[in-house]
């Protein structure tokens, strides 16, 4: 009864993760990253990647002896033979055929390495590097799938508040044009500011339908993000930050330094290089190896102890390289400059990583400033708005100055949700190169 009862619960627990077509889905940012870590493509190729890496890793694994078993039939096969010198009279030589084989033949064999001048064990550190850089891909890709993922939701939200600014301005505007329609009719204004107020309701529609456009297509991105089909209707729950964080420049670049996904790949291949340089000077030292085997040959294939001969061999090999046309020379010089190249590699990642974290620390300061500017702009657009209408109203004004107040409103509040979604997205992008997230920071509102 109860693994009913669990599988029920499963099932309903399974129905409401994975909505099915066509069904209504509220989402937060935690439940879409979720959702995208789940079903994103390239995330779970990464992530296989992985178990790619460890696999490799175990091919490497040279140390270990090799312990073979051979069976051998022989179907066919040319006698040797001999002359031998005739005995006791006899006329001629005679000729006679010799078998030093037997027809069946099962050996049991171990080799064991016992040196190999490091290659083996340089070998393996690079296959354990290996296995590291590829985590560090995945958690790159998670980091990456995760600021995606957080710069098309905001978007979202940010269209949306653009969408919300350009409706209250072609309402404002309709408005307009119907007051001022109004006044015409009442012979107090000429048709020139109807015409202005038409045109004014006009130059709104185009980048409302603009708008609309992004809208829909940043749905169906996050949708394709996240595993959900086009046809499921979305909700978004949240908001863009509008507090500004306790960050210190030094502290940040610090972490960036230690956490950096790029930095801590290339200082990996760095390791690699070294090893690869070790294993290229290993080609001049021998290899010795172990290796015993043991023979059981008939030649009948009879399970009777007595029908089978046994045969054994121990045998310490070594294997010394004399001269290879000065390959492993040249293999040195190569890995030589490699070495010098990744160095150089190396030392531009840290530069560009401590370039781009001051870029977006000044970006999200700047921005933030933008924020507060475009707040007060917002404020004093609105009361230049109000106090356009009633100066129009009272013919102190023309109908230009009157939809060149309107204009102004909405470029402020454009130019303030753009700054928000700026100063957020510099705050993500911050978070991935830093390997910090900054929700740990107190905010102040």
């Amino acid at each position: 009864m109860k693994i009913i009862l669990y599988l029920v619960m499963a099932s309903l627990l399974t129905v409401s993760i994975f909505p099915r077509e066509g069904q209504a889905v509220e989402l937060t940012i935690e439940k879409a990253i979720g959702l995208a870590l789940e079903n994103n493509a390239d995330y779970l190729i990464s992530k296989h990647e992985v178990g790619q890496s460890k696999a490799r890793l175990r091919q490497n694994l040279g140390f270990l002896p090799q312990v073979t078993l051979e069976g051998t039939k022989t179907l066919n096969e040319k006698l040797m033979e001999i002359e031998i010198s005739p005995f006791g009279g006899s006329d001629g030589n005679q000729r006679v055929t010799l078998d030093f084989t037997m027809d069946y033949e099962f050996t049991f064999q171990i080799v064991q390495p016992l040196f190999s001048g490091g290659k083996i064990l340089f070998n393996l550190k690079n296959a354990g590097l290996d296995v590291q850089i590829a985590k560090e891909r995945f958690n790159y890709a998670r980091a990456q799938l995760t600021v995606d993922v957080k710069k098309v939701f905001y978007n979202i939200l940010v269209l949306k508040e653009l969408r919300e600014a350009h409706l209250e301005a072609l309402k404002t505007s309709e408005a307009n044009l119907r007051s001022v329609g109004e006044r015409y009719n009442n012979g107090l204004v000429p048709k020139f500011d109807v015409l202005r107020a038409e045109l004014s309701v006009a130059s709104v529609k185009p980048n409302l339908l603009k708008i609309e456009k992004m809208l829909k297509l940043s749905h169906l991105n996050l949708k394709s993000m996240i595993g959900l089909p086009e046809d499921t209707e979305v909700t978004l729950v949240g908001e863009l930050n509008r507090g500004t964080f306790e960050l210190e420049l030094k502290d940040v670049s610090n972490a960036a330094r230690q956490n950096n996904s790029d930095i801590r790949q290339m200082d990996m291949q760095l390791k690699k290089a070294a090893n690869l340089l070790k294993i290229a000077y290993g080609q001049f030292l021998p290899d010795i190896s172990f290796a015993a085997s043991y023979s059981y040959r008939s030649n009948t294939f009879n399970l009777e102890k007595s029908n089978w001969e046994d045969y054994y061999t121990v045998a310490l090999g070594v294997k010394v390289p004399i001269f290879t046309g000065l390959k492993r020379s040249g293999k040195i010089g190569e890995l030589k400059v490699l070495g010098k190249i990744m160095a150089l590699k190396s030392q531009k990642v840290n530069d560009d990583t401590r370039l781009q974290v001051q870029d977006l620390f000044m970006t999200i300061e700047e921005e933030y400033e933008n924020m507060k500017a475009g707040l007060k702009n917002i404020e004093m657009a609105g009361e230049g708005v109000k106090m356009a209408e009633s100066a129009y109203h009272e013919g102190l004004i023309s109908i230009l100055e009157l939809n060149s107040s309107n204009t102004e409103l909405v470029k402020a509040k454009v130019d303030y949700i753009q700054a928000l979604y700026n100063y957020n997205t510099a705050v993500f992008e911050l978070e991935k190169v830093s390997g910090c997230q900054f929700q740990r920071f107190q905010s102040k509102n």
